[in-house]
């Protein structure tokens, strides 16, 4: 009878685990999560990655979605547009865009409720402020990359230099003490053409702005950064006029640049090694390339334009990732975006596409990385260097701007004008603040 009875337990409870199984298999949560494609070694380790997480997480399967034949933020629209938006997504790109399109879920109740195990204090200082507007975070910091001033070490002592101040503190860096360096650090050859720069003035789009910040200038109010809706432009004011003029007089007037539009571009002269600064150029520049250059290098602080009093200010470009405001699954969404803004994930990925991660306790390889390529700065230095510029750093205008697409447009043939001294700098400026304006009025009309 024992035997019996044990033997119809064993089949009822063989049923109950069949019929169970199913049910279990569907209760496992979907996350959906896009990406690019572009970088193939990117990807491979973003699936990397996503394996581990499920690993970590057998309740949560997530499935991959790239921009395959596509740009990434047309793609994204097209998600959008046909209703299939992804639970979670990476990039820097129009953030502020998606919030103000309602793409974006606020964190911050999931940051206060996780604070001690997101360690907040963990985050660099620039990148940790650059998706929040007081009461909401948007996204989660990754990648956070300052600007800076990169030296060519040689050609600096060979002028009889000493290096560029290292410290953002140091009030002595200013822009006229800046042009001295590219004074004497110029060559021209027999029929005085440039033959070695003393300073590579580079610009473009976005990167502009940096020359704005130089001098005390900006091309927004505050509270335009804050709500990304501007409420007029702000570039046509004697402060911009002065950074501008200046830069430009850095190419035609001074003569210690090359020209943007010759056909050798500024950031190329710098990389050849035939200019002894580099200048605007954003973290494409050196920081981030994994081959040694025939030169040593080093980084400095951004110039202070308007004179020792005030403060320096740099463009930081901050990836986070960020969470679907449709998404049906945001706690499995939130352990995604926990996992992969964590320090082991950071340390992963800056060992293999070596940019700079977003928090601190990932910093330390890639700095000892980074002052191995220099080849003149120390460890500490370069730490001084990073920090410096996380402290005085300003997140990049096109993650900030509602429409900034329409801005930009607006703005690369008119600066181009104006690095190519076909057009005055106040005239550029004016024509540039009557296109944003108009902008600007368009984009309140549609609210």
């Amino acid at each position: 009878m024992l035997l019996v009875v044990g033997a119809w337990t064993l089949a009822i409870l063989m049923l109950a685990a069949r019929s169970a199984s199913p049910a279990a298999a569907a209760a496992r949560t979907t996350i959906t999560v896009y990406f690019g494609a572009g970088n193939a070694t990117k990807l491979e380790w973003q699936k990397r990655m996503i394996e581990k997480f499920q690993q970590q997480n057998p309740d949560i399967k997530v499935e991959l979605i790239t921009d395959a034949g596509s740009t990434y933020y047309e793609k994204l629209l097209t998600l959008w547009a046909t209703n299939n938006p992804p639970d979670v997504w990476d990039e820097g790109g129009a953030v502020r865009t998606y919030v103000n399109n309602g793409w974006l879920l606020d964190l911050a109740p999931f940051v206060a409720r996780d604070k001690a195990e997101l360690n907040i204090e963990d985050f660099m200082p620039a990148a940790w402020r650059a998706y929040q507007d007081g009461k909401h975070i948007w996204g989660i910091p990754f990648m956070s990359a300052g600007s800076f001033v990169f030296y060519n070490a040689g050609l600096v002592e060979k002028a009889g230099l000493p290096d560029p101040p290292i410290s953002w503190d140091d009030k002595s860096w200013t822009w006229d003490r800046m042009v001295e360096y590219a004074k004497k650090m110029t060559v021209r050859d027999a029929q005085g053409g440039l033959k070695q720069a003393g300073v590579s003035a580079v610009h473009w789009s976005i990167m502009d702005i940096a020359y704005s910040w130089m001098f005390g200038g900006d091309w927004f109010d505050e509270e335009a950064y804050r709500t990304g809706r501007p409420a007029r432009s702000l570039i046509n004011t004697p402060e911009n006029v002065r950074a501008y003029q200046s830069a430009v007089d850095l190419v035609w007037k001074l003569k210690v640049a090359p020209n943007p539009e010759g056909a050798i571009s500024p950031s190329q002269f710098f990389y050849n090694g035939q200019a002894g600064l580099m200048l605007g150029a954003g973290p494409w520049g050196l920081l981030g390339r994994e081959e040694k250059r025939k030169f040593d290098w080093g980084m400095a602080p951004v110039p202070r334009g308007a004179g020792p009093q005030g403060d320096p200010a740099t463009i930081v470009y901050t990836d986070p990732w960020m969470i679907s405001s449709r998404t049906k699954n945001p706690e499995a969404a939130w352990r995604f975006v926990k996992f992969m803004t964590s320090k082991e994930t950071m340390l992963s990925f800056t060992d293999m596409i070596f940019l700079p991660p977003a928090r601190k306790s990932a910093l330390v390889g890639y700095i000892v990385k980074l002052a191995q390529l220099s080849g003149h700065m120390t460890a500490q230095q370069v730490l001084l260097a990073l920090e410096g510029a996380q402290r005085y750093g300003r997140e990049s205008v096109d993650h900030l701007i509602d429409g900034w697409p329409d801005f930009d447009r607006a703005m690369i043939p008119l600066f181009a004008e104006m690095w190519g001294n076909r057009k005055s700098v106040p005239q550029t400026l004016a024509d540039i603040e009557e296109a944003w304006n108009l902008i600007i009025r368009k984009q309140q009309g549609k609210r």
